[in-house]
């Protein structure tokens, strides 16, 4: 131990304990940059993987079909169609599709359907037809019950007796066993085996739906139904098929089952991107040319690639990007302010060994060899703890790397190690030039201060200017970063840090002065001091803005998401609670409804019936019967959409009779079937209606669906029975609830809106983006606690941030006055005085900072995507959440502030005064 710490002396110089402080900071904001950007990853992967494993088989495949017709010379053998799975198979995999091991893919030819004789017809007495297929892999896809699978064909003149095997389900429904014989297309089919399904949720068995088992087919009048099979014949058979059936037009079909077990939520852009260009690929082309040589001059081929996972990736593609597009706020933002920590500890150690660097530059070292002493400190530090964090962060979120993750801690890393040989060199450089100069100290100034401006104006017109530019280049293409987005609160923090560092020591002059006419010495002695280095905050002021910003759009986002979340709940189901009661029997009776109202948490209640209507033109449209003001009055003062009970008033004419169509509200998918006016029969009435409004979501209608809301006194005493109660309650007993529904309505069913709500927040993508804002807000403030924070080294010296500059001689200043009779509560409420002015101005701009960014972002991100349903959830300015992050600031100043006169009590006045020497 003491080996290497003398190994790491003789490297870091004296600024051994800065280093290490270096260090620890590089390793927090390292682990930082890699953990969260994986954490994002891993739960928006797991979105995507649950979107694949539910989805069927069929849209998780490649398929290569081959519409063939006019064969009459050459015909295609089962080893012809291995080789062109061979081929598509290449083509697709160098297209860097993750296909499944070959032993997954088939190939196939399918004839048309057609009318079949023998057997037993099944009992609804529809004629059966069937389709003959081949299948290259048949025995690893099925498991033969009886018989044997087929194998050969016996010729005829101008027919063939083909062997064939059927399934389990296909026998059943035709009564069929080993040796029955069928009639179809001329051909004769002898049943060789019976089989059972392998994987039925394969593409084997779900490209073709008959092929597992026979269905019933419906087409549109005149047509009759038929039930449609399938049977299988052998590779054998496979050239007779096409030379007897050469008038029919044959299918030809490959399919090509895709791994997607590895596709993370970062490759699903590029995987999208590959199945629309497959159709493009050289290899589709040759195996089209190919196909047409091999089936002759007469036969006409049409081969192409298709694929229904573009309809899975799609949605969830769009969803992502919106999610990326915020998320990419907070992982940029956080990784600036990571930078500029890191940057102080740099700045820190520079400090340290200023000594140790003077020394050099007066035994004639070049700024070169400054620099290059500076470097080899720092990396002896920055790399070890760079390669601990990075391990630890993969350790703690397994899975895909990100490749935003990388680039996150590769801007960190190289902010630590270029951070402390710039400072050294700049340090030096700039003081020969003002020795070189021969000025006075005050034209010097009035050049720095003119510098001062110079740069900060173009620090200002540079931020605007991006912002116009980034504004201006749109959204950019799914799966690459919103470069808008993730950069407009550092933007913005530029300038306003910049004013806020301006404007604070000419407030802080003004105070000093009024100060000054009191008695005492904590105002006086605070503000001096806060006034002596508020030139050196540029860099943690504009962190701490930063992180304030950051802190705010984070609550204000999860706030944003939790409203969305309970607006989904209610268009979802339009009560904290329905009862709904069975299509068959009588509804829910008046003491049922006695009962249900009775159930613990239960406020208020609503009975609402539902029937069908008809329109003139036979359009048939669900019908929702409520009592207008009693609904109403339900919703009143929740977050359901409010109800326009007043338009479903009874019309009334100048005597106060009734007078005028019934007033009714539509919704949205409703209005392909009515117009703004129209006749219904509903209830064994004739109603002229009016659409006076709309409505998506009602109790007893499906969301975004069609259905009609009809006032119940347009029906009077012929309104259906309820058949749906909604219930009003915030506390309702679920339990208790469900229990008295089931006693009251036998088979009802109870839809609670605090489940479906609990269900919405706690999918994966909704709480993963609750956990990364979160977080974000989290290392938000770990970054402004070492922003502010002091730490103590190996050595116990003063290490410190935003204070460190300024720590030192605060303790002497504190020490001294102590000697002179200075009590320990005057002397915290100095250090609390000089403090707490930065921490208000930072907390000001951050405000403005943050109240900037919302109308800037706003429009630009989509969070409704965090809730998984089609609701509108707005970004608005918070005053709460701004307030929230104010106050966290303040606390952790309160924090660094304690941890700071602790420190310095513990070392005694004396000895703070001897080592100040």
């Amino acid at each position: 131990m003491r080996r290497a710490n003398e190994r790491l002396a003789s490297v870091t110089g004296t600024g051994a304990a800065a280093s290490i402080a270096l260090g620890l900071l590089v390793l927090v904001c390292a682990f930082v940059a890699v953990s969260v950007p994986r954490a994002s990853l891993g739960y928006r992967t797991e979105v995507l993987q649950r979107t694949f494993r539910a989805a069927p088989s069929t849209q998780t495949t490649v398929l290569a079909d081959a519409n063939i017709t006019g064969l009459s010379v050459s015909y295609l053998t089962a080893t012809q169609l291995a080789v062109i799975q061979r081929n598509v198979a290449a083509g697709l995999h160098r297209d860097g599709l993750p296909l499944s091991p070959p032993t997954a893919q088939w190939a196939g030819l399918t004839t048309t359907s057609t009318p079949v004789s023998g057997g037993r017809p099944p009992a609804t007495g529809a004629p059966p037809q069937a389709e003959l297929l081949y299948r290259s892999v048949l025995g690893r896809n099925a498991t033969l019950v009886t018989g044997s699978l087929p194998t050969g064909v016996t010729k005829h003149a101008g027919s063939g007796t083909f062997q064939v095997a059927v399934t389990t389900a296909t026998a059943a429904k035709f009564r069929l066993h080993v040796g029955s014989q069928l009639r179809t297309a001329g051909q004769t089919l002898v049943i060789t085996g019976i089989v059972r399904p392998r994987h039925a949720g394969s593409s084997f068995w779900t490209v073709d739906p008959v092929a597992p088992a026979p269905r019933l087919v419906q087409p549109p009048p005149p047509a009759a139904s038929y039930w449609s099979a399938a049977v299988f014949i052998g590779p054998n058979e496979l050239p007779a098929l096409q030379r007897y059936l050469s008038a029919e037009p044959l299918r030809g079909i490959w399919s090509f089952p895709l791994d997607l077990r590895t596709v993370n939520a970062d490759q699903a852009p590029g995987l999208q991107r590959a199945i629309e260009a497959m159709s493009y690929l050289p290899d589709v082309t040759s195996v089209g040319t190919s196909l047409n040589a091999a089936a002759g001059q007469s036969a006409t081929v049409t081969f192409g690639l298709s694929s229904g996972l573009d309809t899975i990736l799609s949605p969830f593609i769009a969803t992502d990007d919106a999610v990326q597009r915020t998320l990419s706020l907070l992982f940029v933002s956080l990784t600036v302010i990571a930078a500029v920590v890191v940057l102080l500890g740099a700045r820190l150690v520079v400090e340290h060994r200023r000594t140790e660097f003077t020394m050099m530059r007066a035994r004639g070292a070049s700024l070169r060899q400054v620099g290059l002493v500076a470097l080899a400190g720092g990396a002896a530090v920055v790399l070890p703890a760079t390669a601990v964090a990075i391990i630890a962060a993969v350790l703690a979120t397994p899975g895909a790397g990100s490749l935003l993750a990388w680039w996150l801690a590769g801007l960190i890393v190289v902010t630590a190690l270029a951070g402390p040989p710039l400072l050294a060199m700049w340090e030096y450089r700039t003081r020969r030039d003002s020795a070189k100069a021969g000025t006075t100290a005050g034209t010097r100034r009035r050049i720095a201060a003119a510098r001062r401006w110079v740069f900060d104006v173009a620090l200002v017109c540079a931020a605007v200017g991006g912002l116009v530019v980034l504004r201006q280049q749109g959204l950019p293409q799914a799966g690459s970063v919103d470069l808008f987005t993730s950069a407009a609160p550092v933007l913005v923090a530029i300038p306003v840090a910049l004013l806020v560092m301006r404007a604070y020591p000419v407030v802080l002059r003004q105070l000093t002065r009024l100060a000054g006419r009191r008695r005492g010495v904590v105002m006086v002695v605070g503000l001096a001091r806060g006034n002596s280095g508020a030139q050196a905050g540029i860099l943690p002021a504009f962190a701490l803005v930063l992180a304030f910003t950051v802190i705010a759009f984070a609550t204000m986002a999860r706030g944003a998401v939790q409203r969305g979340d309970v607006v989904a709940s209610w268009q979802a189901v339009g009560a904290d609670a329905i009862v709904t009661a069975p299509v068959v029997g009588p509804g829910i009776t008046p003491a049922g409804q006695r009962l249900i109202a009775g159930a613990p948490g239960v406020q208020r209640s609503v009975t609402l019936s539902l029937d069908l209507a008809t329109s003139a033109v036979g359009q048939q449209i669900s019908v929702v019967i409520v009592y207008p003001r009693q609904y109403a009055a339900l919703i009143a003062g929740t977050q359901a959409p409010p109800f326009p009970a007043a338009a479903l008033a009874r019309p009334r004419a100048a005597n106060g009779t009734a007078a005028g169509p019934v007033p009714v509200l539509l919704s949205v998918a409703g209005r392909a079937v009515f117009g703004h006016r129209g006749t219904i029969f509903v209830a064994g009435h004739r109603l002229r209606i009016q659409v006076v409004g709309t409505l998506n979501v009602i109790p007893g209608a499906q969301p975004g669906g069609q259905f009609l809301v009809l006032p119940r006194w347009a029906l009077g005493a012929a309104t259906p029975a309820p058949g749906v109660m909604a219930i009003a309650g915030p506390h309702l007993d679920g339990a208790a609830l469900t229990a008295a529904a089931r006693r009251a309505v036998p088979g009802s069913q109870v839809t609670l809106r605090s489940r479906l709500l609990a269900s919405i927040s706690g999918a994966p993508l909704p709480h993963g983006g609750f956990v990364t804002f979160a977080q974000g807000a989290a290392a938000a403030g770990a970054f402004s606690l070492l922003v502010l924070a002091l730490s103590t080294s190996v050595s116990s010296r003063d290490l410190a941030l935003t204070l460190v500059l300024s720590a030192r001689s605060r303790e002497l200043t504190l020490a001294r006055l102590v000697t002179m009779g200075l009590g320990p509560a005057q002397s915290r409420r100095i250090t609390a005085v000089e403090i707490l002015p930065v921490i208000l101005a930072a907390a000001v701009g951050g405000t403005a900072c943050a109240l900037a960014v919302v109308p800037l972002v706003g429009p630009a991100i989509n969070l409704a995507a965090f809730t998984g349903t089609p609701v509108t959830v707005p970004l608005r300015a918070q005053p709460l959440a701004i307030l929230v992050a104010a106050i966290g600031l303040l606390l952790l100043a309160a924090l660094t502030l304690t941890i700071q006169n602790r420190l310095a009590r513990s070392r005694g006045t004396a000895q703070a005064l001897r080592v100040g020497q």
